[in-house]
């Protein structure tokens, strides 16, 4: 046979706009901290009972990699919540937040409640499904679009995305 190759399977994920990302990860990653680092400014006014710990808190993996999350809040009733901020809630913020929650449990000998969030301004069905039907204990916070202009997300939403120009 001639240097000929079988066509490689598509992958089942391919197009799919729960994992493809509509944007560079850098750009994608600026959008959510501006966002999230507005919505932390405001959290008071958000969600009165609740404060803030810090954000881009670190936690360091038994193999010694640092997993970063996004915000990390105290309520009344004395819940550490962790955050994940997103554009559109996809398949990644599910595991990340599952992730950072295990970690945080384990850091504090598992003597407090930790529960996760995932704050994002769009959320498909699936994942909001699948929060709900495997009782993920994973909160689900809808960003106001007033913050959707601090991470100069479009207004109309992220899944058509806006072209990346370059920097002049």
């Amino acid at each position: 046979m001639s240097g000929t190759t079988a066509p490689e399977a598509a992958s089942p994920f391919e197009g799919d706009p729960l994992v493809a990302r509509p944007n560079p990860p850098e750009v994608e990653y600026a959008r959510e901290t501006k966002v999230r680092d507005a919505y932390s400014e405001g959290l008071a006014d958000e969600r009165p009972g609740e404060r803030l710990l810090s954000t881009e808190h670190r936690y360091v993996t038994e193999d010694g990699r640092a997993l970063r999350g996004d915000m990390k809040t105290l309520d009344s009733d004395d819940v550490i919540r962790i955050w994940e901020f997103k554009i559109c809630a996809d398949y990644s913020a599910l595991g990340q937040v599952l992730v950072y929650v295990a970690l945080a449990r384990k850091s504090l000998g598992f003597q407090k409640v930790v529960r996760g969030v995932i704050a994002a301004f769009e959320f498909p069905p699936e994942v909001a499904e699948a929060i709900e039907m495997l009782n993920l204990n994973i909160e689900k916070v809808a960003l106001p679009a007033k913050y959707q202009l601090a991470g100069e997300v479009p207004l109309g939403g992220m899944r058509v995305p806006p072209p990346v120009l370059p920097a002049p």
